[in-house]
């Protein structure tokens, strides 16, 4: 028979966390959650944002290497001729500003400097990248190419590669009104058409960009120019190629060029701001995905569509002539960039 419990000892029980204590529990851990992931997500944006940085500063030393091997930098793979022959024989023909397109992009010729020899050895430069000779080799996916942070950029709908960085073709802003002015002021830039040598860049490198950052374009987007006429004797397979001028987005079975794939010339920007300027340069028309319905990024120079553009907070990334990069405000002055823009206007710049 048990012994009966002595009185004053204690009792033992086994006790359970109430429904408060548990809710309570919970709250603190949410609010603990909702404290460290914007801190998480700040980290992870900070490392893509320093990837993008190291891309860029990849490209510029191999555009460096290029130009002590050629003696000139590549060509930015488009521009707009006044006088002269830029590539083939091809001299200008119409009026000042004439648009015309170099073979191969900036991107194409600077492989064998990014360890991309085996891509570069398995085009042809004689024919365009469409080309079945060449299709396989500008499809190869490169990660130097791209920035991290793009994540609204749909895949190629031909799977080719695609680059998240514009070489400066040429800028065209009018240095008094700051609006586009192709017919009174339009100066290639660093790059060139055809490539420049390194004493074309007179206000000195530190003072010139070679590229900007391009992210955010439409996987399928049609360019400004006809292949299959620019390029007659190159190949070009119009399958591969967009079926819409300047449209977001293009169906393939056509002629236009597709601006996001590595490989097309048309990867080199003019950059000229938006029409009317609205929205400045660098991270014009940012909001909303797409672009307002005042300048949709189908729109020429509207967003990303051949201008500076990042999905970073505040601005973009600039790949100086001296192989350095800076991160440029979105709210830098339009001059200060058309003077960055321009390797030889003989302006001041001062800090930027």
């Amino acid at each position: 028979m048990p012994s009966a419990r002595l009185a004053g000892s204690p009792r033992h029980s086994s006790r359970g966390f109430t429904l408060i204590e548990l809710l309570v529990v919970i709250a603190i851990i949410a609010i603990l959650i909702a404290l460290l992931l914007p801190a998480v997500q700040q980290a992870r944006e900070s490392a893509r944002r320093t990837q993008c940085r190291n891309n860029l500063k990849q490209l510029g030393l191999a555009c460096h290497n290029y130009e002590s091997t050629f003696t000139v930098f590549p060509s930015s793979g488009e521009g707009t001729l006044i006088t002269g022959t830029w590539w083939n024989g091809n001299t200008s023909a119409g009026l000042p500003g004439t648009r015309v397109f170099f073979p191969q992009s900036t991107f194409t010729l600077i492989l064998p400097y990014i360890d991309q020899a085996p891509v570069y050895n398995q085009m042809n430069l004689g024919l365009h990248y469409s080309n079945t000779v060449n299709r396989t080799a500008a499809k190869t996916k490169i990660a130097g190419f791209l920035c991290p942070s793009n994540a609204i950029t749909t895949a190629d709908p031909a799977s080719y590669g695609l680059a998240d960085y514009m070489p400066v073709a040429y800028v065209d802003l009018d240095p008094v009104t700051g609006l586009r002015n192709p017919n009174q002021y339009l100066k290639n830039g660093a790059l060139g058409l055809s490539g420049n040598k390194m004493s074309a860049l007179t206000d000195g490198t530190t003072n010139t960009v070679l590229m900007f950052e391009d992210a955010g374009k439409p996987g399928s987007i049609g360019g400004n120019y006809d292949a299959v006429a620019k390029f007659p004797n190159q190949g070009v397979d119009p399958t591969q190629m967009m079926a819409t001028q300047n449209a977001v987005p293009s169906a393939l079975n056509g002629n236009y060029s597709a601006p996001n794939r590595w490989a097309d010339p048309d990867t080199g920007n003019g950059v000229s701001g938006p029409p009317a300027n609205r929205g400045g340069i660098i991270n014009n028309n940012k909001s909303p995905n797409g672009g307002p319905s005042t300048c949709p990024w189908s729109t020429n120079n509207c967003g990303p569509n051949d201008e500076p553009f990042s999905l970073h907070t505040g601005g973009c990334h600039a790949l100086l002539g001296d192989g350095s990069v800076k991160f440029l405000s979105e709210n830098l002055d339009l001059q200060i960039i058309r003077r960055l823009c321009d390797p030889a206007d003989g302006e001041t710049i001062g800090d930027f």
